[in-house]
């Protein structure tokens, strides 16, 4: 999934300026990488960043065409052409990120990601394989389970996993099943929602 970066870069032709914004969006790619998803930096657009404001929106907006989404970062209401691509991702019914929104569902996917690691051994890359052994089956339903009980949405959650929709339903319809038939697996539900508990005091 590709997403664009949209917020505020304004007049960069300060130094200190420019090393700011340079900053911020790479800090904003790195955050977005870290989610397994692509992202497009508008400051390596290909135009120089002396060209004219016109120029560089209407090269954007082409960039963001291409994306399945776009991420707002915290400044993007103090940009005018934020503004203009906010509203051209919406009229294309592209998936929209609020940098905010992401930063608070990093931490949590994150929590859950250390809680099941330490209540099974598994690292996070080990249980989204297409491996169907029961180990990495069940590391896989905690952590849609948990995603799923923060509210996140279905598809988002997919995406962390690399499932279907129909995948992540069959995993939560599955836990309760197993939560109340399967001694092994209830013992590591338990565990990782008393590492969650002690994380969250």
């Amino acid at each position: 999934m590709k997403i664009y970066i949209s917020g505020k870069i304004g007049d960069i032709s300060d130094p200190a300026v420019e090393k700011e914004v340079v900053e911020k969006f790479a800090n904003a790619q790195d955050l977005l990488e870290s989610l397994g998803l692509e992202s497009e930096n508008p400051l390596n657009n290909g135009l120089p960043r002396n060209a004219p404001w016109i120029q560089h929106l209407c090269r954007d907006i082409e960039i963001l065409d291409g994306c399945d989404g776009i991420f707002m970062l915290r400044d993007w209401k103090q940009s005018r052409g934020a503004g203009h691509e906010f509203d051209y991702a919406n009229r294309e019914r592209k998936v929209v990120m609020f940098e905010a929104d992401v930063i608070r569902t990093n931490q949590d996917v994150m929590q859950i990601q250390a809680a099941i690691q330490e209540a099974t051994g598994m690292r996070f890359d080990q249980y989204i394989t297409k491996s169907r052994k029961r180990d990495g089956f069940f590391a896989r339903m905690l952590f849609v389970y948990h995603c799923r009980k923060c509210k996140m949405k279905l598809m988002q959650i997919a995406k962390f996993v690399h499932r279907d929709h129909s995948s992540m339903l069959h995993l939560l319809n599955k836990y309760d099943d197993e939560v109340k038939f399967n001694p092994y697996f209830r013992g590591l539900a338990d565990k990782v929602q008393d590492i969650l508990n002690k994380t969250n005091k």
